[in-house]
């Protein structure tokens, strides 16, 4: 009986499982997989390429840490126009106030869309 499973997708790891007690087919799984290549790297900079298991380049790592950092930006800039959230309620009542100003000094007003993509920005 194998005591470690890494599934070839998810990076699930199993443990004291027997092959046939996997939750999907074997083929899926990786059974005592060598993980010293990646050992103290989160599975997310893991590459699976047949049974074997490396790290990425550290520009590979750079390029998913950017991706994740951006996608964190929009979940937080998303924020503000979201229905019923404090966050969008105080960017209304601000972006208001903001419009005002503006508009005495003959200025356009901005759009909850344009002040959560310059909120973004500044994040």
């Amino acid at each position: 009986m194998a005591q470690v499973w890494l599934h070839r997708t998810t990076l699930r790891q199993l443990h004291s499982v027997s092959p046939a007690d996997l939750p999907s087919p074997r083929t899926e799984w990786i059974e005592e997989p060598d993980l010293s290549a990646v050992t103290g790297f989160a599975p997310k900079y893991w590459i699976i390429t047949g049974n074997t298991i490396t790290l990425m380049s550290a520009a590979a790592r750079a390029v998913v840490d950017a991706a994740q950092d951006s996608s964190e930006l929009d979940v937080i800039a998303n924020q503000l126009e979201e229905t019923r959230s404090i966050l969008r309620g105080f960017a209304e009542v601000m972006l208001d106030e903001i419009n005002s100003l503006r508009g005495l000094h003959g200025r356009q007003p901005r759009t909850l869309r344009q002040l959560r993509n310059a909120v973004r920005n500044k994040l």
